[in-house]
């Protein structure tokens, strides 16, 4: 894959002898993914033959955004390497989780299943358009006990001060991680 200049540069300077490594993973095959819906009931139309090892609820594959089992909240379409995030913070039932850049959702939605509807997931997004997405995916995916805001980290932290009990950051990106996706990215 071709590369912007500036990328290499910085990739190389930020990474150093490992870079070569990661440039090298752009032409690696790109894996889809779909996560499982503990609150909801399971599909048992979709093939569950590969596992995403370090998820409890991830599978390699696709999953139309047209199916059933996607718009019923059954499934989420998720790519692997974003489900590690979730299952890093895994929340426990009960506790108060802040997912400070939270749209369209899918980080939401992954903790979500940890909490098990019970405890306090906030879910912010700055854009309002994308807080509109974000309420529909969590809705859909019937998240019951979250709070969705379209508000600002400063304003977050000045109303819920040493409130939460984890805080997810998945701060807004580049967009460099499309160019697998889209090498005319």
């Amino acid at each position: 894959m071709k590369l912007p200049e500036a990328f290499i540069t910085k990739y190389t300077r930020l990474l150093g002898d490992s870079a070569p490594a990661f440039f090298a993973s752009f032409d690696e095959p790109v894996y889809s993914g779909f996560r499982l819906n503990p609150l909801r009931e399971q599909p048992t139309d979709l093939p569950l033959t590969d596992p995403v090892p370090y998820t409890h609820w991830g599978y390699y594959g696709k999953v139309s955004g047209r199916s059933l089992p996607h718009q019923s909240g059954a499934v989420y379409s998720q790519e692997p390497s974003a489900m590690f995030v979730g299952e890093v913070a895994q929340p426990q039932p009960g506790e108060r989780v802040l997912d400070l850049c939270a749209s369209p959702g899918g980080k939401s939605t992954h903790l979500s299943s940890f909490l098990q509807n019970q405890g306090l997931l906030v879910s912010n997004e700055i854009m309002p358009k994308r807080a509109k997405v974000l309420a529909e995916n969590l809705e859909r995916f019937g998240v019951a006990n979250a709070l969705i805001l379209n508000e600002t980290p400063e304003k977050i932290a000045k109303t819920f001060p040493v409130f939460f009990d984890k805080v997810l950051v998945d701060a807004p990106c580049s967009g460099e991680g499309m160019f697998r996706k889209d090498p005319d990215a």
